[in-house]
């Protein structure tokens, strides 16, 4: 525990991010006596920082403009935050704030982090968008101390294609999930005459949501005792979110069930009987399997990087090939003949899982290790340059 109080900001691309992945570290930063201050474009999440006890600092990032004139004023403007600020340590989150914020950081004399939360989009870009992605990844990952992972296939992938160099990446495994928050009732205490089956997170095609909706076509013709419930919210300006018509449409036909978006996710996860969650997009570790497998509920997803390392296949879900309408419809219509009991079995073990390998307590306790060694060999380096100076 460092003897002193630092100064640490965390820098997302939206204080939802901040607020709903790193409460639990911010509120054990500032009970062990630090400062955090959290970076992000304003929206209803950011005046909950401030009430948990961070400093909320507004900045202005255009997520979905590929303009360099925008990017360029992203890093002005962190350059200037960081400049003012002078924080003992900066934690990047999001693709363009890992770039920007990193290159800004350098620039102000700051020590970064930048935490590579999934690919996202980002590595389907072919020819010269490629090319300069990965250009600005390579220069902005010399300008960071270190770049963290949530799991070893973007680790490899950013070393075997020469964007960063191995002694230079850690993993993070994951961001946890607060196991006693997310607890839920267990399924054999759960009297549901009808089967619920729930897709949860950001209504975006590559999160699988057609898929989900195509296996609720197909299946409930035969099932009519099986309700297919749909928790999330659409973002226009996304280029793969799905519409409301589209989400009107399928329910006027009778396929799903759409609750709208919550920001409480646990009562919907405790009253199903499966999440379902077949998304083929480059996840870090989703989160929404976390919380469900730690709410005690099995899970149908992909054999996708950042979904495959949370179920453990035929024991506590079940993963399909991504994109693959057939094996979801197969495996569905498997837990569809599963006991109650069954399904508890299975919902125990991934809960046993999440607890063991993800749960929050463990990611605070790696963030305070690797924080505070970084920042204590930091402050020697700077002794050592120091002293030859004088000498």
């Amino acid at each position: 525990m460092p003897e002193s109080a630092y100064h640490i900001a965390l820098v997302s691309n939206t204080s939802w991010s901040i607020y709903n992945f790193r409460l639990g570290l911010i509120r054990a930063l500032i009970q062990a006596g630090h400062h955090v201050y959290a970076i992000a474009p304003r929206d209803e999440y950011s005046d909950k920082l401030t009430a948990i006890g961070a400093t909320y600092v507004p900045i202005k990032i255009d997520n979905y403009s590929s303009s360099p004139f925008s990017d360029l004023k992203t890093l002005y403007i962190l350059f200037k935050l960081y400049r003012f600020y002078r924080f003992n340590q900066v934690i990047h989150y999001t693709i363009k704030v890992n770039i920007y914020g990193s290159i800004a950081a350098k620039l102000a004399g700051l020590k970064s982090i930048a935490v590579v939360t999934g690919l996202g989009r980002t590595f389907q870009f072919k020819g010269i968008t490629q090319r300069i992605v990965h250009l600005l990844y390579k220069i902005a990952n010399r300008c960071s101390d270190e770049v963290w992972f949530l799991n070893g296939e973007d680790q490899q992938r950013f070393i075997s294609e020469g964007l960063i160099k191995s002694k230079r990446t850690f993993i993070l495994p994951s961001e946890g999930v607060n196991t006693s928050r997310y607890r839920g009732t267990p399924l054999t205490e759960v009297d549901n005459k009808i089967k619920r089956l729930l897709f949860a997170g950001r209504l975006l095609k590559d999160k699988g949501i057609l898929e989900f909706v195509h296996a609720a076509k197909v299946i409930s013709k035969t099932h009519k005792q099986v309700k297919f419930e749909i928790v999330g919210f659409v973002n226009p300006k996304n280029p793969m979110s799905v519409t409301l018509d589209e989400i009107e449409g399928w329910q006027r036909s009778g396929w799903i069930n759409y609750l709208g978006s919550h920001e409480d996710i646990r009562p919907f996860i405790n009253r199903a009987d499966c999440l379902i969650f077949p998304s083929y997009y480059q996840e870090g570790i989703s989160r929404i399997l976390l919380e469900a497998a730690s709410m005690s509920r099995p899970i149908i997803t992909t054999d996708q990087v950042g979904c495959r390392e949370v179920v453990d296949h035929n024991q506590s879900g079940f993963l399909i090939p991504p994109r693959s309408v057939i094996a979801l419809i197969e495996k569905i219509k498997h837990i569809l003949t599963l006991s109650r009991s069954e399904l508890a079995e299975m919902g125990r073990k991934g809960r046993s899982r999440v607890k063991t390998l993800y749960d929050e307590r463990l990611i605070i306790d790696i963030y305070f290790e690797k924080l505070f060694n970084l920042e204590s060999k930091v402050s020697l380096a700077s002794e050592r340059k120091r002293q030859k100076k004088k000498h």
